[in-house]
């Protein structure tokens, strides 16, 4: 009988292994064990391990498949690494039960024995463990699209086959390499990374001092209180807290007066917390100091989970828009980031969560009055004042489009069938200039014709768009390198007065987000949830 030559042997087995086969006779006590526990983990019966211990029932079992069933992790670097990058997952917000910490250390302490049922255990939990830390750092734990029925932002797309790209990194550069590799690049994802680890300090330390809220202090107050206010800054701060000073002449304490570096430190964490920074403690900014360290804990973990779902996108350049905290971003190409005071929805009509492009920009625009805003807001005014129509520009126009003359309306009916346009000009709701990228929300960013409402730290104010505290310089930057534009020519066609538009040289992706976290200027920013959304992510992320 002709022998097989050897090269064509180790082929036949390379082979093998590399569609998950291998011949029973050369497979070890240890792969045997792998394949049982895979085995009953494919075919949805319990396997020999803790309940609940391997949850990447796809990924896992084609991983050992891959790999002939041999053990990945078992006294091997790939072993420390993977725990560190644990580690890693730990300090972007995830929690130990999301890698099955601490039962991997158990199974791993138990596989020193040299048991191959030990070992086995020990090596499949732990690539499963890999596989979660993978998927949540790519995709996130929570699915966004569960939660919001409005959520339109792609998942990123895994061009190769994980298994095969876990087992090349595990046996060539290591686990670290290929967490590195789909490591998030955008910085204000590491930003909040250091706040989360400033804030867990807080924590552990045991928080901060609740400061008393049954009366108001303001500047040059003397009270008590004041002292538990200087001291619950102080943590924040990272000033050592004041110790009691008492004067056994009288009964009050310095550390009581409300003094001029006290409203200074007031009105910034009034400002990084979307309050009127006027240095008044009343009831809004005393529940903000009263949440505790384990709370805004969880809203930076809540910040970079949503941060996951949508920081992947590859776009060099994009707007943010952050919903919650009422500011919009440019990020350019260059890392470069450009920001602006914005205007958001209220509480009763949100700016919703979605992603879009930025196609063009219409200059003196007219308004189309939404049919909410007509029947909740205009109706009403013009019941009572019909001369308020034309005072403020508009037209009326009837089902079929055309303009008649507002006296033709019955006002009087539930629902007339009309629609407002108001006409370009200085008083309209629009301002000069709108930024749009068509969607079913009707949501665009916008100037304004109240530029007052800026001056406010809480500006969830508008009916769903977004108004922009410097519009034209925005206008600027999206045309910035276009040949054809130039200040000169944004100005003439304001001049002009007449509705005009200008598409982008390249749209621009927008980002409508929620975060009642981030960090800015190297400060840690906080909001108190204006649309009531951290909730049930926070109950999903936790799960």
């Amino acid at each position: 009988m002709r022998k097989t030559p050897r090269p064509l042997i180790l082929a036949g087995l390379a082979l093998s292994l590399w569609w998950g086969y291998v011949t029973p006779g050369l497979a070890g006590p240890v792969e045997d064990q792998i394949r049982e526990i895979i085995s009953s983990v494919s075919g949805g019966r319990s396997a020999s391990l803790p309940e609940n211990s391997v949850d990447a029932t796809i990924l896992v079992p084609r991983f050992y498949e891959k790999r002939g069933y041999k053990p990945a992790w078992h006294g091997t670097k790939a072993s420390e690494e993977l725990l560190r990058e644990l580690n890693n997952g730990l300090e972007q917000g995830f929690r130990p039960k999301d890698f099955h910490l601490p039962l991997l250390f158990e199974l791993r302490e138990a596989a020193k024995s040299g048991s191959a049922e030990d070992i086995a255990a020990f090596d499949v939990v732990a690539s499963d463990a890999a596989a979660k830390l993978i998927h949540h750092l790519i995709y996130g734990k929570v699915d966004p699209a569960a939660l919001d029925s409005d959520w339109n932002y792609s998942k990123p797309v895994i061009e190769q086959d994980p298994a095969e790209v876990l087992n090349a990194f595990i046996d060539g550069s290591g686990v670290s390499a290929l967490m590195e590799r789909i490591a998030i690049a955008a910085p204000q994802y590491q930003q909040l990374v250091d706040a989360l680890a400033k804030y867990r300090s807080f924590a552990a330390s045991g928080g901060w001092r609740m400061v008393p809220d049954a009366d108001t202090l303001e500047p040059g107050i003397v009270h008590p209180a004041v002292e538990d206010l200087r001291n619950r800054l102080s943590v924040e701060i990272g000033r050592p807290i004041d110790p009691p000073v008492r004067n056994f002449e009288d009964v009050t304490s310095p550390l009581w007066v409300y003094d001029q570096q006290l409203e200074v430190e007031v009105r910034a964490f009034q400002a990084r917390h979307g309050l009127e920074a006027d240095g008044v403690v009343g009831a809004r900014t005393f529940a903000s100091l009263n949440r505790t360290a384990e709370e805004r804990v969880d809203q930076i973990r809540l910040s970079l989970e949503r941060a996951r779902w949508v920081m992947r996108g590859g776009e060099r350049e994009y707007v943010l828009v952050n919903i919650a905290g009422a500011r919009t971003y440019f990020v350019k190409s260059d890392g470069s980031v450009w920001t602006t005071r914005s205007i958001t929805g209220s509480e009763y009509r949100k700016t919703p969560v979605f992603r879009d492009e930025i196609e063009y920009m219409e200059f003196n625009p007219t308004w189309t009055v939404p049919s909410s805003i007509f029947l909740k807001d205009k109706l009403p005014r013009i019941r009572k004042d019909i001369g308020y129509l034309e005072r403020n520009n508009y037209i009326v126009r009837s089902a079929d489009g055309s303009v008649i003359s507002p006296y033709e309306v019955n006002w009087a009916a539930d629902r007339p069938r009309v629609t407002l346009v108001q006409n370009p000009g200085p008083d309209n709701a629009l301002g000069l200039i709108k930024f749009m990228f068509p969607n079913k929300h009707s949501v665009y960013l916008h100037d304004t014709n109240d530029r007052s409402l800026f001056a406010r730290n809480e500006r969830n104010l508008s009916s769903g768009c977004v108004r922009l505290e410097y519009p034209f310089e925005f206008a600027s930057l999206l045309m910035e390198g276009a040949p054809s534009w130039s200040y000169a020519r944004m100005q003439a066609i304001l001049e002009s007065g007449k509705t005009t538009r200008v598409n982008l040289p390249v749209p621009i992706p927008v980002l409508l987000m929620y975060w009642t976290a981030w960090v800015e200027n190297g400060e840690v920013h906080f909001r108190e949830d204006p649309y009531g959304r951290d909730a049930p992510i926070l109950e999903a992320l936790d799960r």
